[in-house]
């Protein structure tokens, strides 16, 4: 009883500290990114500098009560797997967030935990891999670039984060040369770095040697030590996360997508150049009343006796902008979310904690347009973002679209 009462004591000290520190933060924010005065999601951004990692915590968990509970609410309470894992962290949170243990990386070792999975010897190698080192999120980059954020006149107005596989270099080369270019065009400062993971496969080539020397001659590759395989876009998106804050924490907006979108770098900035600055953004083709796949052949296949219910809104992988002002909050609340092996899935499932619900735009195809559209220059010309187009496709569009004598 005398422990009960010290940790309720104990809680509520915490909870005042933190709201302490959070008016204190909110009073002296920068003015950069003054707090929203309309809408429904009332919260700014904040650097490391400005409080501690554990406040932040604290502030985090209590500005984003009320979007936790809801997203609790959805979440149907199920013996399927990352069901019992996500209301295992919901139930610890009510304990208050320094109860709520993170994620830890068992590997292998945490195989008896996973007995509870009536059919997991039918999953595939790689669904395993995944389940049995979903916690491992601490991976040493092999390759960096510090500075990329750090030499321009402004800060970094929008970032090019494009996932990228380690023998993809024709694809990323037609990035660099076209849309991925970086430069101020009117004065907006824009970088580029791809993501990669190690090449994997016990039979594929060693490819680091050629990734190293690329990144010396265009100094704009990030690469971690783990094997780049589609569920491991999930911990892609995460560490860049971490890098983010890290290297390039003052940049406005950020673009997530795949090496085979082609991208109309212009229209995005012009675009973008228009909103509000102090009100979140996260756009793109939004995924509306979207499930599982069930059908076992499909890349997006997920077992009932992995997850079960809905998807939540969320904006498709191939393709998104969000603010950079988000990143920090992002950071935070995806430590409290179980991984999941859908990437574009997972970060709807984070900003579904924040209270955000992604903006469809019309600009936005990650699932291509009409055939008789796909090598008309005056239809790409309109869009924000398509998906897929080969390395010969982008760069032959590329020039049409600036082209000064295109007329449509």
């Amino acid at each position: 009883m005398k422990g009960s009462r010290c940790l309720t004591i104990a809680t509520a000290l915490l909870t005042l500290v933190a709201l302490k520190a959070y008016i204190e933060w909110t009073a002296g924010q920068d003015e950069r990114f003054p707090t929203p005065q309309e809408g429904e999601w009332q919260t700014s951004s904040f650097t490391p500098a400005q409080t501690t990692a554990e406040d932040a915590v604290a502030i985090a968990l209590l500005h984003f009560n009320a979007s936790l509970h809801q997203m609790r609410q959805s979440i149907p309470k199920s013996k399927a797997y990352w069901n019992e894992k996500q209301h295992q962290i919901f139930r610890a949170l009510d304990a208050g967030w320094s109860n709520a243990s993170m994620h830890e990386c068992e590997g292998s070792g945490g195989a008896e935990r996973l007995s509870r999975i009536r059919d997991f010897g039918s999953y595939s190698q790689l669904y395993r891999n995944f389940i049995l080192y979903d916690g491992c999120r601490n991976f040493p980059l092999l390759i960096n670039q510090p500075g990329k954020c750090a030499h321009s006149k402004n800060r970094t107005f929008l970032l090019l984060a494009i996932k990228s596989l380690p023998g993809n270099f024709a694809a990323r080369q037609a990035v660099r040369d076209t849309w991925g270019h970086e430069g101020e065009p009117g004065g907006l400062p824009v970088r580029t770095v791809f993501l990669l993971g190690t090449a994997g496969g016990q039979y594929g080539p060693n490819l680091q040697g050629m990734v190293e020397y690329e990144s010396q001659t265009f100094q704009d590759i990030l690469m971690w030590d783990f094997e780049d395989t589609f569920f491991n876009l999930t911990l892609k998106d995460f560490l860049f996360l971490n890098w983010t804050l890290e290297h390039c924490q003052d940049v406005r907006f950020v673009l997530k997508g795949d090496d085979d979108v082609f991208i109309n770098t212009p229209k995005i900035l012009d675009y973008l150049s228009s909103l509000d600055a102090r009100k979140p953004v996260y756009m793109g083709q939004v995924m509306a009343n979207a499930s599982p796949f069930r059908v076992r052949k499909s890349k997006y296949y997920v077992p009932e006796s992995y997850y079960v219910g809905p998807y939540p809104a969320y904006a498709g992988g191939g393709g998104y902008i969000f603010s950079g002002m988000l990143t920090q909050w992002l950071h935070i609340i995806s430590q409290y979310i179980p991984f999941y092996p859908i990437d574009d899935v997972y970060t709807g499932l984070c900003f579904q904690a924040l209270g955000i619900r992604p903006e469809a735009h019309s600009g936005f195809q990650t699932f291509d347009i009409a055939e008789k559209d796909r090598d008309n220059p005056c239809v790409h010309r309109e869009l924000l973002l398509v998906h897929q187009r080969s390395p010969h496709q982008t760069l032959h569009l590329w020039k049409q679209i600036r082209d000064p004598k295109l007329q449509c």
